[in-house]
């Protein structure tokens, strides 16, 4: 591969500036934010940001035991350059627990162009990257136009919620450390309504006729513990899902997921289908 020979950077000491800037971007959000930068691993999610076609190409980070023949020559070429890593730094920062060897040290991108009819979602203090994740992933599959995470939530470029989403991040706007403020007046601009899941008497089943979905609207999904802040809830109209008696609530990602699932439902029946199956 002479094409690359110039592009290729050995790394071997814990003091080089390309390995401290892995490190901190892996670890920390605060260097994420200053960086705007994130990490991938795994065959899935690389292929995923690169289907996406961002214009900033990304650095293939590659442990120095991989030969650069084995992987594929679309992956070299879309690189801007490739830091071969000895082994033991290598294992300093995978994450996954069976690494394929190689990496991809991204810059954050703002995900596809806005689909047209769909929702938006807004995250309040989610703190669990697992759900985090999850929704990023239904809110993908269901059409969904933005995610807007206030602050307190999980670092949606956490390599934990990277992992989770499963590629989703590059299908939809992300839009991190938000206040109650901005996403209240960024819902009334757009003239979106604003829905709320919580429970209670007050609270309308997601399932009545008079719970109308088919044009676009703003769900708010709350912290685990202590679910949509007061201010947001006093603003939106209060949705829960009816279940089994027995049991107290669903997890966020699950709730997450029936609400926007239903919401397709509703748009696709009336025609609106904000992103094709």
């Amino acid at each position: 591969m002479p094409q690359l020979e110039s592009q290729i950077k050995e790394i071997v000491s814990r003091q080089n500036p390309g390995f401290k800037l892995l490190k901190a971007v892996i670890s920390s959000s605060r260097a994420r934010r200053e960086h705007q930068a994130a990490w991938l691993e795994g065959d899935r999610l690389c292929a995923a940001f690169l289907k996406a076609s961002c214009a900033q190409a990304p650095v293939l980070v590659v442990q120095a035991s991989t030969p650069l023949q084995q992987l594929d020559q679309g992956l070299l070429q879309s690189c801007q350059e490739v830091w071969r890593l000895s082994t033991a730094l290598y294992k300093e920062i995978t994450q996954v627990e069976s690494p394929s060897g190689w990496g991809l040290l991204i810059p954050r991108v703002g995900g596809a162009s806005p689909m047209k009819g769909g929702d938006i979602v807004i995250l309040d203090r989610i703190q669990d990257p697992g759900n985090v994740g999850s929704i990023l992933r239904s809110s993908a599959a269901a059409g969904v136009q933005a995610v807007w995470c206030l602050s307190g939530t999980a670092d949606p470029w956490s390599p934990k919620v990277l992992r989770s989403a499963m590629g989703a991040h590059f299908s939809v706007r992300i839009q991190d450390e938000m206040t109650n403020e901005a996403v209240l007046t960024a819902a009334h601009t757009a003239g979106l309504p604003l829905f709320a899941t919580r429970l209670g008497a007050e609270s309308e089943s997601l399932f009545m006729a008079s719970v109308s979905l088919a044009q676009p609207v703003a769900w708010i999904f709350g912290q685990e513990g202590s679910g949509v802040c007061a201010e947001l809830s006093q603003q939106s109209r209060a949705i829960q899902i009816p279940q089994h008696a027995d049991v107290e609530s669903l997890n966020v990602a699950a709730a997450a997921a029936v609400c926007l699932f239903e919401s397709r439902r509703q748009k696709t029946s009336a025609g609106l289908n904000p992103r094709p199956l």
